[in-house]
C-alpha cells in the first residue's frame, strides 16, 4: 500500500528556510567596537586618576620655570 502525499511538492516547501540562529555579522563587529571604546575610555579615565598628582606637579614645574619671580 502506497503512502499518500508522500512524493507531493507543495508550495510552502519551496518558500520554507530555517530560522537563523545567532546575530549578523555587523551587530557582533559594532558591539566589539563599542566595548573597545568603552575599555579605552575606562583606561584613560584610570590613568587620569592615578598619574594626576605627577601630571599636575610637571606643569606647576613648568610653568614656575617659565615666569619670572617677582
Amino acid at each position: 500500500m502506497e503512502e499518500p502525499y508522500q512524493d507531493e511538492v507543495y508550495e510552502d516547501d519551496y518558500y520554507y528556510e530555517e530560522p537563523r540562529r545567532g546575530m549578523s555579522g555587523w551587530v557582533i563587529a559594532l558591539i566589539v567596537v563599542l566595548v573597545i571604546i568603552l575599555l579605552c575610555c575606562v583606561c584613560a579615565c584610570l590613568v587620569v586618576l592615578l598619574a594626576g598628582p605627577t601630571i599636575g606637579d610637571t606643569f606647576s614645574t613648568i610653568i614656575e620655570s617659565l615666569t619670572p619671580m617677582p
